[in-house]
């Protein structure tokens, strides 16, 4: 049952990155490229963890037990936290209306490192 959650998981995390690619190629919006992304990276930690079901769990739980167990080791750049807390800031403003655009940097600048992060969660699950 693991392996068919994880892999669900990466397939939507896969899903997510791709649907971001094509926002951006169509200049939608900014902020629905970054959605796009920041989903992707959720879904490579719920199929790192094998969560099928997020229930009484954060995203922000989700993040924090990524940095104790990932990042504060050493096994993951920081980077990709980093990536992870700008995903976060950004969708989870409580008022959509004040939600600011992200720049077409932030958007270049999160991009590979949304791909760098679901590699390297596969890496860590060898691959599956």
């Amino acid at each position: 049952m693991s392996a068919e959650v994880r892999q669900k998981r990466f397939r939507q995390a896969e899903e997510s990155l791709e649907e971001a690619k094509v926002v951006r190629e169509a200049r939608v919006s900014n902020l629905a490229v970054l959605t796009k992304l920041y989903h992707a990276m959720i879904y490579s930690l719920m199929a790192l963890y094998e969560i099928e079901e997020i229930g009484g769990l954060t995203h922000a739980d989700l993040i924090e037990r990524f940095k104790k167990e990932y990042v504060e080791r050493g096994l993951v750049d920081s980077r990709y936290l980093e990536a992870l807390m700008k995903g976060y800031e950004y969708t989870h403003e409580c008022d959509c209306i004040h939600m600011k655009e992200p720049e077409d940097t932030e958007i270049e600048n999160l991009l590979p490192l949304t791909e760098g992060l679901l590699k390297k969660t596969r890496d860590l699950t060898g691959g599956q």
